[in-house]
């Protein structure tokens, strides 16, 4: 369920929305290191980044935008390596349209919260997809403990130990919206309560180009298949390196 064996082509044309998603916070990232590289006056953090004060003065979209920025590599790698890991299964357990509507609805929400519990701290600012990506921590704990025979007990053990290590680097850690964490895992366990009830169990896609039979003989790919899994382990040895460099 949270091993990722897909290749390339077959993610992206069986995770679209999940696939939109990086794509979206990827570009954006890229656009903000050329703007500090180059300085062509266009700053995604500056613009969409959840700011308080600015928020206060009216810019809410900055509470729906926030998710999909981030402010370094080893932010960016480590939230998209986590999205690879836990999103594909539940749109697909779910479906694409109810899955857009819980990771943006979770992803804001978490945002608005923290913006009214530190509305006092005008200059607080925060901006990465933790929020929504707790929460589907937290839509998974929902289907451990409400929809057993929708996880199995070795995937649901696994998100309670992922959750673990999250609670304690999100207390110790510098730099990290203890509030955003703790808001998106909170919503994406309620959530689980709206969205859960039609969750079907995780099916695994054909992966496409990787392995197909004819005539009783396997045929291998042209090689789609290796270079999906080679990016894929390249993304989990940066963001693996990451989480250490941000948190110890």
């Amino acid at each position: 369920m949270f091993s990722r064996t897909e290749n390339l082509q077959t993610f992206t044309r069986s995770y679209p929305v999940v696939s939109l998603f990086i794509l979206i916070q990827v570009a954006l990232f890229v656009i903000e290191q050329l703007n500090q590289l180059l300085g062509f006056g266009f700053s995604p953090l500056s613009y969409g980044s959840a700011i308080n004060l600015f928020i206060a003065k009216g810019e809410w979209w900055r509470v729906v935008t926030a998710t999909f920025l981030h402010y370094d590599f080893w932010h960016i790698a480590f939230n998209t390596f986590a999205l690879i890991i836990f999103a594909p299964a539940l749109e697909r357990m779910i479906g694409h349209v109810k899955f857009a509507i819980f990771y943006l609805l979770v992803g804001t929400l978490a945002n608005v919260l923290t913006y009214i519990t530190l509305s006092g701290e005008l200059f607080y600012e925060q901006a990465g997809a933790s929020g929504a990506i707790l929460g589907l921590l937290g839509f998974y704990v929902y289907l451990g403990r409400f929809r057993r025979t929708i996880i199995s007990v070795e995937d649901a053990r696994l998100v309670y130990i992922f959750s673990a290590i999250t609670a304690v680097f999100t207390l110790i850690g510098s730099n990290v919206s203890v509030f955003g964490h703790l808001y998106g895992f909170l919503l994406g366990f309620l959530a689980g309560f709206i969205f859960g009830k039609s969750a079907v169990p995780f099916t695994r896609p054909f992966n496409t180009g990787q392995r197909a039979t004819f005539g009783g003989h396997v045929v291998h790919s042209t090689g789609s298949g290796q270079t999906g899994r080679i990016v894929f382990y390249v993304i989990v040895a940066f963001a693996v390196f990451g989480l250490l460099a941000r948190f110890i």
